[in-house]
């Protein structure tokens, strides 16, 4: 009898980078798939490929805190069908179903951070929610933080998308990754067609990511291009519009179902991500797969993949809307096609046929 793998992912949510990672450890693996749930505005798996299981553990629910907490109950309560793998990797949030495996099976977890709402965005998490639910919620994060604790030391191996995670799971967990294992970008799909006259920003409207202050840079340039791609229910939409206002140098565009996204990129003359404390990201990573340089910040994930004045342009971790702009002026077009041979060098090392090597030698190689 052939030994069976299945991979557990919190949510399928959107059509986000995490997603990609875990269809694509799927072609990899030919493993079965299960989620907390499988959402209508991700991707469509069952239209798709239907050799393999995909088992939702419980029904969609959006609202940040009442899904935590509605799906730590499901994977802990509903996902004794564990017991018929010999193989579980558990992707972000939902290692409490390892109290489900059975004795002898390999437990892999794959960390892309400890969950924020647990550690560092604890407080965050907390103004969101209703002023009489906040008792609730303390009281139910200390229980899960301390399950959380307990659940990842049953893990046979831990992996972490970056040095920066590895760090984190240490400070906060005191708890040694087992190694780095970066997330992989499709070399094919992403690729240099020509270069554009605009620059190119793909992310979601919301605070972390720091879109309003790269459109607060571009106002000031008008002689300067600007592409933003985003989701229609981004959460700062409304108020990065009215920054937008009357600048036409500044387009936004949303591309539903990821269809014209790659075009996008394709033809940009460089790429700009400055979130806050991301964990790795695999944005920089896309966009010099298309050989295009990227406008970074010089902290966390990203410093791990863009290398500065190489690969792209790093702004101090201290920075303002000003360095932004001195960074454009650095990255002219003429120096990002200088660049795009060293872009496409450095993509090479985060490709999906370097992640299937190690990712089948970490799974099968026991």
């Amino acid at each position: 009898m052939s030994k069976k793998t299945i991979i557990l992912h919190d949510t399928f949510l959107y059509k986000w980078w995490w997603e990609r990672l875990i269809l694509m450890m799927w072609k990899i693996l030919k493993s079965d798939i299960a989620s907390g749930f499988f959402s209508k505005w991700s991707f469509d798996l069952r239209k798709e490929w239907f050799e393999w299981k995909l088992i939702p553990v419980s029904s969609e629910i959006f609202a940040k805190g009442f899904r935590h907490i509605k799906l730590k109950f499901a994977f802990l309560f509903k996902t004794r069908f564990l017991k018929d793998y010999d193989t579980v990797i558990f992707s972000w949030d939902c290692i409490s179903a390892v109290r489900n495996v059975k004795k002898g099976t390999k437990k892999i977890y794959y960390c892309h951070t400890p969950p924020r709402y647990l550690y560092d965005q604890k407080e965050y998490y907390l103004s969101k929610m209703p002023f009489i639910l906040r008792p609730a919620f303390v009281f139910l994060s200390y229980v899960f933080r301390k399950m959380y604790e307990s659940d990842i030391k049953k893990m046979d191996l831990i992996l972490t998308n970056s040095e920066n995670t590895k760090a984190r799971i240490k400070s906060f967990l005191w708890v040694d990754a087992d190694r780095v294992l970066y997330p992989p970008v499709d070399l094919e799909k992403f690729k240099f067609i020509e270069q554009g006259d605009y620059y190119i920003s793909v992310s979601r409207l919301s605070r972390a990511k720091r879109i309003d202050n790269i459109v607060k840079a571009f106002t000031q340039m008008p002689d300067k291009k600007l592409v933003v791609i985003y989701g229609e229910n981004d959460p700062q939409k409304e108020e990065i519009f009215e920054i937008w206002k009357g600048f036409s140098n500044i387009k936004f565009v949303t591309c539903p179902w990821n269809v014209g996204f790659t075009d996008y990129v394709w033809k940009s003359i460089a790429g700009i991500c400055i979130p806050v404390d991301e964990d790795f990201w695999m944005v920089p990573v896309e966009s010099m797969a298309a050989w295009k340089p990227v406008l970074g910040v010089d902290e966390w994930g990203i410093k791990e993949s863009v290398i500065h004045k190489e690969t792209g342009y790093l702004i101090p971790e201290w920075w303002k809307v000003e360095d932004i702009i001195r960074a454009m002026d650095y990255l002219t077009p003429e120096k990002c096609l200088k660049m795009r041979r060293a872009c496409e060098e450095r993509a090479k090392y985060f490709g999906l046929e370097n992640f299937s090597v190690e990712l089948e030698k970490i799974v099968f190689g026991w």
